[in-house]
């Protein structure tokens, strides 16, 4: 089964790509992807990530640091803590294609 998808000629723009290519990047995590979800449901102060993931502050420090790098969260210093936002909700919509991607072709790879 092949499926077609039709990209954008004005997704073609080397400056497009360059910006593509960052997102796709720093979504290339499964701990970042599983942060985004998790700000998918609302903002989020480290150390409620950090309770939530398991994971050392300094490591999700740095993942954060990617995704705010590439554009995908933004942050916001109260006090002594720091909140994080997504500042793209649509990143999740690439995240729920990239899935579903992955799903139809697990089904329509052979078994070895």
């Amino acid at each position: 089964m092949t499926t077609k998808i039709l990209a954008s000629p004005q997704a073609n723009t080397t400056e497009d790509l360059v910006s593509a290519a960052a997102i796709i990047g720093a979504l290339d995590s499964m701990l970042r992807l599983r942060i985004i979800r998790i700000l998918q449901t609302g903002d989020h102060y480290v150390h409620e990530l950090v309770a939530e993931l398991d994971k050392s502050q300094p490591l999700i420090s740095q993942h954060l640091k990617v995704l705010k790098c590439s554009g995908i969260v933004e942050c916001e210093r109260r006090g002594r803590e720091v909140l994080y936002r997504l500042s793209r909700g649509d990143v999740c919509l690439l995240i729920d294609l990239a899935a579903s991607v992955a799903e139809r072709i697990r089904k329509d790879s052979p078994q070895e």
